[in-house]
């Protein structure tokens, strides 16, 4: 039997349907490009019409921005938590860093598109309540890295995105999408395999030095 959705009334609700909603797309977004993914598509995974979607989003941006919140607050929480109770080093840091950013290797998926698609189709708006609950999650974590680094927010906020880019290219080496495997073996060419872990960690070590 089809599950039929019901649009929520209290605010309670709302969060639970929302929440949903996430959830599917989070699903779809493994599945299919990121380009294939529409309201329409959302919706229809849904058991709804389109226009019940615009009760809660105005665009599947607003979605992924929503997505991209959880996921980092995840594994900045998880970052946080192993690095309590213990003496911080250079070796500590990105021996955690490296490894609890590849626990939540998913949440990656989602920066590797955040600044060049997301972000440029939602509103000013959106993007400033998005960019405040991002400096709101990073809070704690930046607290820790400012007093082991002695460096004011903004250096440790550049070296989170430097990090985090670099998290990027090394998902591109792990994680080749289809068309690109196939593509290499056409061409002949090899395709390395890197350690994820170890190649993140040496980066992080050699900029904290």
């Amino acid at each position: 039997m089809e599950k039929k959705f019901i649009r929520a009334k209290s605010q309670e609700n709302k969060n639970i349907r929302m929440q949903q909603i996430m959830d599917v797309t989070d699903r779809l977004f493994h599945e299919k490009t990121y380009h294939e993914i529409t309201l329409s598509v959302i919706a229809e995974e849904m058991n709804l019409a389109r226009g019940g979607l615009y009760k809660y989003v105005s665009s599947k941006e607003e979605i992924f921005l929503m997505i991209y919140l959880q996921k980092q607050n995840a594994m900045l929480k998880d970052i946080v938590r192993r690095l309590k109770n213990r003496k911080i080093t250079p070796d500590v840091l990105s021996e955690v860093m490296s490894k609890t950013i590849y626990s939540h290797l998913d949440f990656i998926r989602y920066h590797q598109i955040l600044n060049a698609i997301i972000e440029t189709n939602v509103t000013i708006e959106r993007l400033a309540e998005f960019k405040l609950k991002t400096y709101e999650q990073t809070t704690e974590l930046f607290t820790i890295l400012q007093k082991v680094l002695n460096k004011d927010r903004n250096k440790v906020f550049d070296l989170y995105l430097t990090i985090l880019y670099h998290c990027v290219y090394l998902y591109d080496r792990v994680a080749y999408h289809k068309n690109y495997v196939k593509a290499m073996r056409l061409a002949g060419l090899e395709i390395e395999d890197i350690d994820f872990k170890e190649h993140l960690s040496h980066f992080i070590h050699t900029i904290l030095r």
